[in-house]
Protein backbone atom coordinates (compact mmCIF):
# COMPACT_ATOMS: atom_id res chain seq x y z
CA UNK A 1 0.00 0.00 0.00
CA UNK A 2 1.25 3.76 -1.10
CA UNK A 3 0.81 6.32 1.89
CA UNK A 4 1.62 10.08 2.25
CA UNK A 5 0.38 11.01 -1.48
CA UNK A 6 0.16 14.80 -1.89
CA UNK A 7 -2.38 16.41 -3.81
CA UNK A 8 0.20 17.35 -5.83
CA UNK A 9 1.71 13.97 -6.86
CA UNK A 10 -1.19 12.63 -7.23
CA UNK A 11 -2.24 15.24 -10.04
CA UNK A 12 1.61 14.66 -11.52
CA UNK A 13 0.63 10.57 -11.41
CA UNK A 14 -2.69 10.88 -13.19
CA UNK A 15 -0.80 13.82 -15.88
CA UNK A 16 1.82 11.88 -16.70
CA UNK A 17 -0.37 8.85 -17.04
CA UNK A 18 -2.63 10.87 -19.86
CA UNK A 19 -0.09 12.02 -21.53
CA UNK A 20 1.41 8.30 -21.71
CA UNK A 21 -2.14 7.61 -22.91
CA UNK A 22 -2.19 10.49 -25.70
CA UNK A 23 0.65 9.08 -27.38
CA UNK A 24 -0.12 5.49 -27.70
CA UNK A 25 -3.32 7.17 -29.33
CA UNK A 26 -5.70 5.34 -26.79
CA UNK A 27 -9.21 6.46 -25.67
CA UNK A 28 -9.39 9.83 -26.45
CA UNK A 29 -12.16 10.08 -23.22
CA UNK A 30 -9.99 8.30 -20.68
CA UNK A 31 -7.15 10.98 -21.70
CA UNK A 32 -9.94 13.92 -21.45
CA UNK A 33 -10.54 12.78 -17.71
CA UNK A 34 -7.12 11.93 -16.28
CA UNK A 35 -6.14 15.36 -17.66
CA UNK A 36 -8.90 17.61 -16.42
CA UNK A 37 -8.75 15.72 -12.81
CA UNK A 38 -4.76 16.43 -12.69
CA UNK A 39 -6.13 20.15 -14.31
CA UNK A 40 -8.74 20.74 -11.48
CA UNK A 41 -6.70 19.57 -8.41
CA UNK A 42 -4.03 21.81 -9.85
CA UNK A 43 -6.01 25.15 -10.18
CA UNK A 44 -7.31 24.67 -7.25
CA UNK A 45 -3.89 23.84 -5.31
CA UNK A 46 -1.89 26.60 -7.19
CA UNK A 47 -2.47 29.49 -4.33
CA UNK A 48 -1.29 27.38 -1.97
CA UNK A 49 2.11 26.97 -3.69
CA UNK A 50 2.27 30.25 -5.58
CA UNK A 51 0.63 33.41 -4.91
CA UNK A 52 1.11 34.99 -7.85
CA UNK A 53 -2.10 35.01 -9.04
CA UNK A 54 -1.23 33.37 -11.97
CA UNK A 55 -4.62 30.96 -11.30
CA UNK A 56 -7.21 34.15 -11.07
CA UNK A 57 -5.60 35.29 -14.53
CA UNK A 58 -5.98 31.60 -16.05
CA UNK A 59 -9.61 31.80 -14.96
CA UNK A 60 -10.50 34.59 -16.23
CA UNK A 61 -8.81 33.72 -19.45
CA UNK A 62 -10.62 31.02 -19.77
CA UNK A 63 -13.99 32.78 -19.49
CA UNK A 64 -16.86 31.01 -18.68
CA UNK A 65 -17.32 29.57 -22.37
CA UNK A 66 -13.44 27.85 -21.79
CA UNK A 67 -14.75 26.32 -18.57
CA UNK A 68 -17.83 24.76 -19.52
CA UNK A 69 -16.31 23.34 -22.60
CA UNK A 70 -13.43 21.57 -20.44
CA UNK A 71 -15.52 20.57 -17.95
CA UNK A 72 -18.58 19.54 -19.90
CA UNK A 73 -16.52 16.25 -21.50
CA UNK A 74 -15.28 15.41 -17.68
CA UNK A 75 -18.86 15.95 -16.24
CA UNK A 76 -20.43 13.97 -19.10
CA UNK A 77 -18.55 10.99 -18.21
CA UNK A 78 -18.67 11.14 -14.11
CA UNK A 79 -22.67 11.88 -13.71
CA UNK A 80 -25.92 10.68 -14.87
CA UNK A 81 -28.54 11.05 -12.33
CA UNK A 82 -30.35 13.84 -14.44
CA UNK A 83 -29.26 12.37 -18.13
CA UNK A 84 -29.23 8.80 -18.48
CA UNK A 85 -30.15 9.13 -22.02
CA UNK A 86 -28.09 12.04 -22.84
CA UNK A 87 -25.12 11.85 -25.66
CA UNK A 88 -21.91 13.01 -26.46
CA UNK A 89 -22.15 14.43 -29.91
CA UNK A 90 -18.25 14.37 -30.30
CA UNK A 91 -14.64 14.08 -29.27
CA UNK A 92 -11.53 14.69 -30.89
CA UNK A 93 -7.74 13.82 -29.00
CA UNK A 94 -6.72 17.76 -29.13
CA UNK A 95 -9.24 18.40 -26.81
CA UNK A 96 -7.39 16.17 -24.36
CA UNK A 97 -3.82 17.91 -25.98
CA UNK A 98 -4.90 21.38 -24.73
CA UNK A 99 -6.31 20.47 -21.63
CA UNK A 100 -2.83 18.52 -20.81
CA UNK A 101 -1.04 21.87 -21.97
CA UNK A 102 -2.88 23.77 -19.89
CA UNK A 103 -2.17 21.01 -16.58
CA UNK A 104 1.47 20.90 -17.53
CA UNK A 105 1.89 24.56 -17.74
CA UNK A 106 -0.03 25.07 -13.85
CA UNK A 107 2.37 21.81 -12.93
CA UNK A 108 5.13 23.91 -13.98
CA UNK A 109 4.54 26.97 -12.04
CA UNK A 110 3.31 25.25 -8.86
CA UNK A 111 6.70 22.66 -8.56
CA UNK A 112 9.10 24.71 -10.13
CA UNK A 113 10.03 22.26 -12.53
CA UNK A 114 8.40 19.62 -15.30
CA UNK A 115 8.57 16.24 -15.24
CA UNK A 116 10.82 14.41 -17.92
CA UNK A 117 7.21 13.50 -19.53
CA UNK A 118 5.88 16.64 -19.43
CA UNK A 119 8.64 17.95 -21.22
CA UNK A 120 8.70 15.65 -23.86
CA UNK A 121 4.92 16.87 -24.04
CA UNK A 122 5.95 20.73 -24.19
CA UNK A 123 8.40 19.41 -26.90
CA UNK A 124 5.93 18.09 -29.22
CA UNK A 125 3.11 21.10 -28.38
CA UNK A 126 6.09 23.49 -29.28
CA UNK A 127 6.65 21.07 -32.14
CA UNK A 128 3.13 21.29 -33.82
CA UNK A 129 2.67 25.22 -32.75
CA UNK A 130 5.86 26.75 -33.35
CA UNK A 131 5.31 29.24 -35.06
CA UNK A 132 2.10 30.06 -33.91
CA UNK A 133 3.50 30.30 -29.99
CA UNK A 134 5.62 32.71 -31.35
CA UNK A 135 8.66 31.15 -30.85
CA UNK A 136 11.91 32.91 -32.35
CA UNK A 137 14.60 30.41 -34.41
CA UNK A 138 18.15 31.03 -33.41
CA UNK A 139 19.66 28.83 -35.81
CA UNK A 140 21.83 30.66 -38.08
CA UNK A 141 22.10 27.84 -40.19
CA UNK A 142 19.86 29.10 -42.70
CA UNK A 143 19.56 25.35 -44.16
CA UNK A 144 18.62 23.93 -41.29
CA UNK A 145 16.58 25.91 -40.05
CA UNK A 146 14.33 25.79 -42.99
CA UNK A 147 14.63 22.20 -42.87
CA UNK A 148 12.87 22.27 -39.25
CA UNK A 149 10.46 24.83 -40.51
CA UNK A 150 9.46 22.31 -43.57
CA UNK A 151 9.35 19.77 -41.39
CA UNK A 152 6.88 21.42 -39.07
CA UNK A 153 4.87 22.37 -42.29
CA UNK A 154 4.32 18.89 -43.28
CA UNK A 155 3.72 17.35 -39.46
CA UNK A 156 0.30 19.66 -39.25
CA UNK A 157 -0.94 19.03 -42.46
CA UNK A 158 -0.74 14.88 -41.34
CA UNK A 159 -3.94 13.63 -40.46
CA UNK A 160 -4.06 13.09 -36.88
CA UNK A 161 -3.38 9.03 -36.93
CA UNK A 162 0.01 9.73 -38.45
CA UNK A 163 0.41 13.17 -36.95
CA UNK A 164 0.68 11.28 -33.27
CA UNK A 165 2.55 8.36 -34.67
CA UNK A 166 5.63 10.61 -35.63
CA UNK A 167 4.58 12.19 -31.53
CA UNK A 168 5.00 8.78 -29.96
CA UNK A 169 8.38 8.23 -31.42
CA UNK A 170 9.24 12.21 -30.65
CA UNK A 171 8.11 11.64 -26.58
CA UNK A 172 10.09 8.78 -26.72
CA UNK A 173 13.02 9.66 -28.40
CA UNK A 174 13.04 12.60 -26.19
CA UNK A 175 13.54 10.32 -22.70
CA UNK A 176 15.77 8.48 -24.32
CA UNK A 177 17.52 11.36 -25.11
CA UNK A 178 17.46 14.06 -22.15
CA UNK A 179 20.63 12.80 -20.23
CA UNK A 180 23.29 12.29 -22.75
CA UNK A 181 21.83 15.13 -24.69
CA UNK A 182 21.76 17.07 -22.04
CA UNK A 183 25.07 16.81 -20.90
CA UNK A 184 26.36 17.92 -24.14
CA UNK A 185 24.33 21.38 -24.12
CA UNK A 186 25.70 21.39 -19.98
CA UNK A 187 29.41 21.09 -22.07
CA UNK A 188 28.43 23.85 -24.26
CA UNK A 189 27.34 25.83 -22.05
CA UNK A 190 29.96 26.41 -20.43
CA UNK A 191 32.48 26.54 -23.44
CA UNK A 192 30.48 29.73 -24.35
CA UNK A 193 29.09 28.34 -27.43
CA UNK A 194 26.07 29.60 -29.18
CA UNK A 195 22.82 27.46 -30.18
CA UNK A 196 23.99 27.26 -33.93
CA UNK A 197 27.34 25.79 -32.79
CA UNK A 198 25.97 23.85 -29.99
CA UNK A 199 23.50 22.36 -32.56
CA UNK A 200 26.66 21.55 -34.76
CA UNK A 201 28.03 19.55 -32.20
CA UNK A 202 24.88 18.00 -31.27
CA UNK A 203 24.71 16.89 -35.60
CA UNK A 204 28.55 15.02 -35.48
CA UNK A 205 27.40 12.88 -32.69
CA UNK A 206 24.68 11.17 -34.68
Amino acid sequence: MIEGISKLEGARRQLETAIDLFFDNKDSLSVHTLAWAAFKVLFDIYPHHNQDGFAAQLDALLGKEGWQSMSGVANFLKHADRDPEAFLASHHPMQGMALLGLATLLYKRAAGDLTLKMMAFDYWVEELGYEELGIVEVDENAERAAAFKAHREKLRKLPFEKQIEVGRSHYRSFQELHGPIGRILEQAEAEGLSVTQILDRLAQTR
